[in-house]
């Protein structure tokens, strides 16, 4: 899951794989970006709602990115904000709210490394939940045919 995603460029070599680390690994590395940042950066309502996530807080979340979303021309941001609120989905085990605000983002323009990844995550949540791999693996394939992960969707169609 790319949870910090909208905070760190890939091109400057800050990804982070959250999927690997746990609530409190994230909690630790959130609390551990105040040193690392501006005050002005880091109280922005962005990294307020990102604080928001290891705690828990996603519906409270939800309303800053959606908020920040609604008011921004910036595709950058809009995107950033939609992705985070599929995380927030994601979490609550809104698998299907999250599939939509994955895609939105990535339509919106957000980073498409990242939305393959979230996109193909929260698909097999819902292979798992539903036993329809078939219906989530092509929802995959629908929005990225030549994929990270189209080989392993094409396998289940």
């Amino acid at each position: 899951m790319g949870i910090f995603s909208g905070i760190f460029k890939k091109k400057e070599g800050l990804a982070v794989n959250s999927g690997q680390l746990s609530m409190e690994d994230i909690e630790k590395i959130q609390l551990s970006l105040k040193d690392n940042m501006d005050a002005a950066t880091y109280n922005s309502v962005f990294n307020q709602a990102c604080r928001l996530i290891p705690k828990k807080q996603y519906n409270e979340a939800i309303a800053l990115f959606s908020a920040i979303a609604e008011n921004s021309t910036d595709t950058v941001e809009k995107g950033s904000c939609e992705s985070q609120i599929g995380v927030c989905h994601f979490f609550l085990g809104d698998y299907e709210k999250a599939l939509e605000f994955y895609v939105k983002s990535y339509n919106t323009g957000y980073d498409e490394e990242m939305a393959d990844y979230n996109i193909w995550e929260v698909c097999e949540k819902l292979m798992k939940a539903d036993g329809d791999n078939a219906r989530w693996s092509q929802q995959y394939l629908n929005i990225f045919p030549d994929g990270k992960y189209a080989v392993k969707a094409k396998k289940n169609i």
